[in-house]
């Protein structure tokens, strides 16, 4: 291969790894001749493919370097990731399978495998995949995020922020990290640092229309005049009302009529402010956000 090509190939990998897959096609755009049937080649074009969730241009990209060099375990991990986003879950596990047969401990293999069963509900067997890429990568960002998403998907929210943290502290740059860190930190009752992260993940990868939405949502709930109404945010409005026409009744029960009487308006004028205050300060969100 000649060297304009291989600085080629050097570059399109640069690209990738900071972060412009973009960037990535572009280089490889330029290969021709052997160059252009580099393993290097597919990999790089399908792993910028999948960043750019061209998932369907992916699959046909890593399978036809597949089928030129044989099996690969970076292009059999980037093989079952974009599988697993097009929903292909039996193809995306047989992909890591292939992977694993070849080196049953590769941390990256192992957390992709464990992304799919969680895919496929299958939370129990996914932690057990974790862990065993935790033993051969204990101090590692993704081992640390599949760990939280583990979490997540048993329920275990306290487990999930530490995770997520414990992720951060790896690397506190990593939007994935962040992203997770902020859905931790809402759902145990800390929607400050919620939407600080949620915030730095969404301005991170801005093409995500989801996180951006999720950014959003903690926005709101952090707003001002929203306070009144953040005790309640964790709790069910049934048990909310029930509890306060218990305490109307039992008032009145008690022979304290006019307390009860001021405890209704107090609480009829608390509902109105959440039904009218809520959206008129998600239209400002929205309308500051420009969506």
């Amino acid at each position: 291969m000649n060297e304009p090509s291989e600085a080629r190939l050097r570059m399109a990998g640069h690209w990738l790894q900071i972060g412009h897959p973009e960037r990535t096609l572009d280089e490889l755009q330029g290969l021709f001749g052997d160059a252009a049937l580099d393993y290097r080649a597919f990999l790089f074009r399908g792993a910028a493919l999948h960043a750019l969730d061209r998932n369907a241009e992916a699959v046909d990209v890593l399978r036809d370097g597949l089928a030129q060099h044989g099996p690969f375990l970076a292009m059999l991990h980037v093989l079952g990731s974009a599988l697993r986003a097009e929903g292909r879950l039996p193809e995306a596990e047989a992909a890591f399978l292939q992977g694993l047969s070849l080196d049953p401990n590769d941390p990256d293999l192992l957390i992709g495998y464990a992304h799919v069963c969680l895919a496929a509900g299958q939370a129990e067997k996914a932690s057990a995949l974790v862990e065993r890429a935790a033993s051969q990568a204990p101090e590692s960002v993704a081992v640390s995020a599949a760990r939280a998403q583990v979490a997540f998907a048993l329920g275990k929210d306290r487990d999930m922020h530490r995770h997520s943290t414990e992720a951060l502290s790896y690397d506190p740059e990593d939007p994935s990290a962040r992203a997770l860190h902020g859905t931790a930190s809402m759902l145990t009752g800390d929607p400050r640092s919620g939407y600080t992260s949620l915030a730095s993940a969404a301005a991170a990868q801005p093409g995500d229309a989801d996180l951006r939405a999720a950014a959003r949502e903690a926005k709101l709930i952090n707003h001002p005049l929203l306070l009144p109404l953040r005790p309640f945010a964790r709790v069910n409005p049934l048990v909310v009302w029930v509890c306060a026409v218990a305490v109307i009744y039992g008032l009145r029960a008690v022979g304290l009529a006019p307390l009860s009487f001021a405890f209704a308006m107090i609480w009829l004028a608390f509902c109105v402010y959440s039904w009218v205050v809520p959206p008129l300060v998600r239209r400002w969100i929205n309308r500051k956000w420009g969506s």
